[in-house]
């Protein structure tokens, strides 16, 4: 997977260490942490920190690709991908001073693209809490459809979430 990926008004990016103190300013947000699986609430300096530097061993073991997103220079938010049994999972969160300007839908489409053509991944699945409506607008928008109903836990809420699982398939013809 490629190390920098562009979008119209996002440049997705490695995580550099020095980011640490922008995610916990943003991550740091109940509004954001509880629609997570795996962010813990409060988030700390310390838990920015040990998450960046994981981020290089888990893109050089192709298991997962974790993404900063930044729009004129700033971080805005993180998207990324894990390796999954079909394919790839797609994840993804924006800082709320940035909600309702598109970066979501922007950044997702970015990512089930190289997920394809990249990664050759035949399908990109994504899950949302059912109380984050805005997360399924955004997973429709990128062309994702509803496939199952489950629950995932979120670290910050510290219990089972009903969750909806949609997926993308590769187009046929598409390279």
């Amino acid at each position: 997977m490629q190390e920098i990926l562009k979008t119209d008004r996002l440049l997705l990016r490695p995580f550099r260490q020095q980011d640490a103190f922008a995610v916990r300013e943003l991550a740091s947000n109940w509004n954001i942490a509880r629609m997570l699986t795996r962010m813990p609430h409060p988030y700390s300096a310390q838990d920015a920190e040990s998450w960046i530097a994981g981020q290089q061993d888990a893109r050089q073991s192709g298991h997962e690709y974790t993404y900063a997103l930044a729009h004129e220079g700033k971080l805005i938010g993180s998207a990324g991908m894990l390796r999954g049994e079909r394919g790839f999972e797609l994840g993804y969160w924006i800082g709320e001073p940035y909600w309702n300007r598109g970066f979501a839908t922007e950044a997702v489409r970015k990512l089930a693209e190289e997920a394809f053509l990249t990664l050759k991944s035949p399908i990109v699945t994504a899950e949302h809490f059912a109380d984050n409506h805005a997360s399924g607008n955004v997973l429709r928008k990128a062309g994702f459809r509803y496939t199952a109903e489950s629950r995932r836990w979120s670290e910050a809420r510290r219990e089972n979430v009903r969750a909806l699982m949609m997926v993308k398939h590769k187009m046929a013809g598409a390279v």
